[in-house]
C-alpha cells in the first residue's frame, strides 16, 4: 500500500491528464505541518469533494477583516 505522501501526490500530479497548478502549502516551510499530516489532509479533501461534502468557495479572502 503506498504512504499518504504517494498518494496525494499521484491525486495531484497525476502521469496524465489534469494536473493541479499553482499550489501553495502554509506551514511547511517553517516546519509547523508535516508532508505525512499535509498528505492526509489533502486525502481527506478529495474524499470530501468525490462524496459531495465539499462547498465551492470563489472568494477565500472575502471573509478577512
Amino acid at each position: 500500500m503506498s504512504t499518504y505522501i504517494e498518494r496525494a501526490a499521484d491525486l495531484l500530479f497525476p502521469a496524465e491528464g489534469r494536473q493541479t497548478l499553482n499550489i501553495k502549502f502554509f506551514g511547511v516551510a517553517d516546519g509547523r505541518v508535516s508532508a505525512a499530516s499535509l498528505a492526509e489532509q489533502i486525502l481527506r479533501a478529495e474524499a470530501q469533494i468525490t462524496a459531495g461534502n465539499a462547498v465551492y468557495v470563489e472568494d477565500v479572502d472575502a471573509d478577512l477583516t
